[in-house]
């Protein structure tokens, strides 16, 4: 090989290794998906599960029962259920649910319910509701919740934000509990 071929095989070299450091290195924004633990205010959260809700309509007549069970395995009554989501939703919107755990770690850990988000399609939207008690952890204590929101009907992936700094958490809103088909409920019968 000449000098040159030699040449121009460093700078590709070099090239790489700097594409190769930038890219361990960059990168602001990790994203992680569920069941991962997210780093947050000296604790953790990890998401544990994601789903859109059945029409309330259906949910509240008993339906399947798929989100009755999917909200009593995390801890929550059918009642606080009902109550949250008893209003219509609105034309071309559907529910969803975000399940969590928090873990505080040697101090106090917060997580503000407004700072709560999900993103999808280049929106941000706020909870519709949240069971999360408290938005405050004492050290060392844990705590399981559930944030609603309302999203466009045809959102799938999302990402869920604790807090704006926190990294986005990658969910599947296209299914309902345990990924089973999202049940509707024709309004006039």
């Amino acid at each position: 090989m000449n000098h040159r071929a030699w040449v121009f095989v460093g700078f590709g070299f070099m090239i790489i290794v700097a594409l190769g450091f930038w890219g361990l290195t960059a990168g602001g924004d990790t994203v992680s998906t569920i069941g991962t633990a997210v780093d947050h205010d000296g604790g953790t959260y990890t998401t544990v599960d994601a789903w859109t809700i059945d029409d309330p309509m259906t949910a509240m007549m008993g339906g399947d029962g798929a989100n009755a069970d999917q909200f009593a395995q995390s801890g929550m009554p059918m009642g606080q259920m009902s109550q949250m989501m008893s209003d219509a939703v609105p034309e071309g919107m559907k529910r969803v649910a975000v399940e969590l755990n928090l873990e505080a770690g040697d101090q106090q850990m917060d997580f503000p319910a407004d700072q709560i988000t999900l993103g999808a399609d280049g929106e941000t939207y706020s909870p519709y509701g949240a069971l999360l008690a408290d938005e405050s952890l004492t050290p060392g204590s844990r705590l399981s919740g559930i944030v609603i929101f309302e999203v466009p009907i045809d959102t799938g992936t999302a990402t869920f934000r604790l807090d704006g700094d926190a990294p986005s958490v990658t969910v599947d809103v296209s299914k309902g509990p345990g990924g089973q088909p999202v049940t509707t409920h024709d309004h006039e019968d």
